[in-house]
């Protein structure tokens, strides 16, 4: 379970986001200019409830600001556009945004289930097949309920740990047995995955092949950054959504603001201690 992190992690984390968003602002807040590139970019959340000092949960009133948002500007695109974009095979004329929800909390069917089917917006909830110290898990109920409601369900392994600090074998089996586990009970194929953690340390061209060999057709990182024609598909980067962010910075997020996260991404790795927490 996620908790409260202490406050001066919570005020540095905070300070870091806006000023990246800030740097990004005046050009993501202002419809695209002519001539310019429209691309996806994949929203990440992970919970919804309670959210002091919880950057991963997310408070309802909040999330269905944003949902209402992503829906008033028909920004909404599902995993099938997200995935004959990023072949070549889908043309857009403006920038667009898939919604993706990692953990498989309950509070995913429970809180966000609603407010997407309100707003009519599609979605993907990566989920583990069944609860893990740490991670409670949807039932398998709960899950079709949400496939016949917009929302596609991907893998985010068997026991959320990190496919690139594992073995082959053993990073084979979070790939082959998640995915095996779902269809058995969602009675349809799941083709997408979500490496655990998902920073650099995490994903590696040895855990890309575990995911390629169990049959998944996409999958996706926490690293920042937009989706272009001819991504590689088993390492789609995405952008986290958290609490405690000004409400502008959510739809300069969709625009862009937050690309410049990737340095972060890249610098952050070689300046922490060997360690592993419950998200990234």
């Amino acid at each position: 379970m996620s908790s409260a992190i202490k406050p001066s992690r919570w005020i540095l984390k905070k300070a870091a986001r806006l000023g990246v968003a800030s740097l990004s602002a005046p050009k993501a807040l202002v419809p695209r200019v002519i001539g310019s590139e429209p691309v996806f970019r994949v929203l990440t959340y992970h919970r919804f409830g309670p959210c002091h000092r919880m950057p991963f949960s997310l408070d309802l009133k909040t999330f269905e600001r944003q949902i209402r948002y992503l829906a008033e500007q028909k920004l909404a695109a599902s995993l099938s556009d997200l995935e004959r974009y990023a072949g070549g095979g889908l043309h857009i004329d403006r920038n667009r945004v898939l919604v993706t929800i990692d953990d498989g909390d309950p509070s995913v069917f429970e809180i966000a289930l609603p407010i997407l089917r309100q707003y009519g917006i599609p979605a993907v909830a990566f989920v583990l097949p069944a609860a893990v110290p740490g991670f409670p898990a949807m039932t398998n109920a709960q899950l079709r309920e949400l496939a016949a409601n917009g929302v596609a369900i991907g893998s985010h392994s068997v026991n959320h740990r990190s496919m690139a600090r594992i073995s082959a074998h053993e990073a084979a089996h979070e790939a082959q047995e998640s995915r095996d586990r779902l269809e058995q009970a969602l009675g349809e194929p799941v083709r997408a995955f979500a490496y655990p953690f998902g920073t650099r340390s995490d994903v590696s061209p040895e855990a890309a092949h575990a995911v390629q060999s169990a049959g998944y057709t996409l999958a996706f990182t926490s690293l920042h950054g937009p989706v272009r024609p001819g991504v590689e598909p088993l390492m789609i980067p995405r952008i986290k959504i958290e609490s405690g962010d000004p409400d502008w910075m959510f739809p300069a997020i969709c625009g862009g603001s937050l690309d410049l996260w990737r340095i972060v991404d890249t610098v952050l790795p070689m300046l922490q201690r060997p360690q592993r927490v419950v998200y990234p």
